[in-house]
């Protein structure tokens, strides 16, 4: 390994997982209960998503092979510590070109029924895996289907999980995720408008639809009042480390 990975690896020791609640809200007085969690990774430097760290990791198939062990091992600790909760995971499209990825998901599988895997909006970073065609054709949503886990689609109408992404994938979906924050900047009716026509499409195929960014009750009701009642955001809790997961880092670190 160059001494440029053994740095890349040494941040790794850096990262801890946090877990963000997905909520959806059973009426308009905003009574609440956790859908799932979704599983995020950050930094004990700054306590923020390690974004360079973390590209470099999964650029080339020995790096990520030690990033998933190091998730694998977290990750179980997780599921075992909290057994009646449900889990959202993140996995790059760059990710799921290398086989240790898939040992992962293969590790995980007894666990299916209770983990939703998340596929980023992120461009694939390698030349060859890097045509949004030849993902398009060979996505992987069609084999986390058939194996039994919640599919899907993060960050929709950004970076790759565009419209043509969702509609090549429509049998294969189960839930599709849309940020705010790419709206920034819009007027809030043109935000609205946005909104309403991807709910109408997860509604008519019968997926799930989730806000995030929610970070005020205005927001918040606003969405609950046109339908749009599962929700994630500050609004709602920030991400945070699980209880008996705090406990282990204490002791750990």
């Amino acid at each position: 390994m160059t001494e440029d990975g053994v740095c890349i690896v040494d941040e790794l020791q850096q990262f801890y997982l946090v877990c963000q609640p997905i909520i959806r809200i059973r009426s308009s007085q905003l009574i609440e209960s956790v859908a799932d969690y979704e599983v995020l990774i950050r930094s004990k430097r700054d306590n923020k998503f390690p974004f360079n760290a973390f590209r470099k990791l999964i650029e080339c198939e020995a790096y990520n092979n030690v990033f998933i062990e190091w998730f694998e091992k977290e990750f179980n600790y997780l599921l075992q510590k909290f057994p009646n909760y449900k889990f959202d995971i993140n996995i790059d499209p760059q990710q799921f070109k290398y086989p240790r990825t898939w040992i992962f998901i293969d590790s995980i599988l007894p666990e299916c029924r209770r983990i939703a895997v998340e596929i980023t909006e992120a461009i694939p970073l390698n030349k060859e895996f890097a045509a949004q065609d030849k993902f398009f054709k060979k996505s992987p949503l069609s084999v986390l289907k058939k194996m039994g886990f919640k599919t899907v689609v993060d960050d929709i109408g950004t970076g790759q999980n565009s419209l043509q992404f969702v509609a090549n994938n429509l049998q294969d979906i189960d839930r599709l995720k849309i940020s705010l924050v790419a709206f920034r900047g819009l007027r809030d009716d043109a935000t609205y408008l946005f909104l309403k026509a991807w709910f109408h499409l997860a509604n008519k195929y019968n997926f799930e639809f989730v806000v995030e960014g929610i970070d005020n009750e205005i927001t918040a009701t606003s969405l609950i009042s046109s339908g749009l009642d599962m929700q994630q955001g500050f609004f709602w809790q920030k991400p945070h480390v699980l209880k008996e997961t705090a406990k282990r880092l204490n002791n750990i670190y």
